[in-house]
């Protein structure tokens, strides 16, 4: 199974997900979930890339990348979205850029 992580996760830098995390994720940096990883509960988030499973709330304020053998359950936000060929989605997704003024 591997490892298992119950509660919340606030971080500074880079960190990759290959067990499960139920809970909430919360950084202005970089969440890379893994292949095996699987986090259920909220994220918050400036970047995510994301190759597992995912079932909640996904903002990233930055970008999001969902690789070929990610599944995302849940509701997602963020103002850049990249879905690779293969990814499993089945979400609510809002892409909202802030105008930025003329």
């Amino acid at each position: 199974m591997g490892a298992l992580w119950r509660g919340d996760l606030e971080y500074q830098g880079r960190i990759r997900i290959d067990g499960t995390l139920l809970g909430t994720v919360r950084t202005n940096d970089l969440l890379d979930v893994g292949a095996a990883g699987r986090i259920e509960g909220e994220i918050h988030v400036a970047q995510a890339l994301v190759g597992g499973v995912v079932e909640g709330t996904l903002h990233a304020t930055e970008r999001l990348t969902i690789l070929p053998t990610a599944i995302v359950r849940g509701v997602i936000l963020t103002p850049w979205l990249d879905v690779r060929v293969g990814a499993q989605l089945d979400a609510e997704v809002r892409v909202i850029r802030e105008e930025t003024p003329s």
